[in-house]
């Protein structure tokens, strides 16, 4: 199903902490089906640096939409707090896979499967409700784990399995060898909603407004002279200015 939705006037809001902001920001946000984890940058004006204290692990959240229906486009921690290393007046996020990194598995799994071993591990990083593929593995007799982290260890069942299951978080939601089902494709048109569409690095990149509602593995359909048709989103981007001024590109 395609569908159709008037974007104007685009709203941005960002909590960090105990603190939100609408206003006097400016973000990036990275996500790619091809990394395990999104990451994102929030930059502040000048009026914030002697106002503003932002540790690292503080949970983050960046919301973008139009007319008060706001959607996330990105859920995690802080890595690198206020000025902590990177640019002036930023903090650096990372997604909940900072969790994953974190949090180290040493144990000896007889009998099972990986989304067995996958569960442990995930309640150990206090992960709750993940989204596990439901394709059937056969179990290994045994299969020993030591002081890997949870990344590690995915990529450890992907060797040992001899599968390319990939990994990530959706607005807070871990997912494993699956992804959300899809309810709507959306549709980029050319004089309408696209601003440019261009070959960049062997692949298009198309330029939009503030589209939160598309996310990477998804399927979206284009209507351009140069290009027209169905195609899967490997990689979105968003950037905010702090005068409201959003825009997304979506790589495919």
């Amino acid at each position: 199903m395609s569908t159709t939705q008037e974007l104007f006037y685009p709203e941005v809001s960002v909590s960090v902490g105990n603190d939100t902001f609408a206003k006097g920001i400016e973000t990036e946000t990275y996500s790619s089906k091809d990394s395990y984890f999104d990451w994102a940058k929030i930059r502040f004006t000048e009026e914030f640096q002697p106002k503003i204290s932002i540790s690292e692990g503080e949970p983050a959240s960046i919301k973008l939409g139009y007319s008060g229906a706001l959607e996330e486009v990105f859920h995690g921690y802080v890595e690198k707090g206020y000025n902590g290393g990177i640019g002036k007046n930023e903090i650096l996020l990372k997604d909940d896979m900072l969790k994953l990194e974190s949090t180290l598995i040493t144990e000896t799994f007889l009998n099972a499967t990986p989304q067995e071993i996958i569960s442990f591990a995930l309640s150990k990083a206090g992960i709750q409700s993940p989204v596990l593929s439901n394709e059937t593995y056969p179990a290994k007799k045994i299969f020993p784990v030591s002081k890997k982290s949870v990344v590690a260890l995915l990529r450890e069942i992907n060797t040992a399995w001899g599968i390319i299951a990939k990994a990530f978080f959706r607005q807070g939601v871990f997912y494993w060898n699956t992804a959300p089902k899809q309810s709507q494709i959306y549709v980029f048109t050319y004089a309408q909603n696209i601003i440019s569409l261009n070959r960049v690095n062997g692949r298009w990149e198309l330029v939009t407004v503030s589209v939160p509602f598309v996310h990477h593995s998804d399927t979206i359909r284009v209507d351009h002279p140069n290009l027209s048709g169905d195609f899967t989103v490997g990689k979105v981007t968003f950037s905010t200015e702090a005068t409201g001024f959003v825009r997304t590109h979506l790589y495919f």
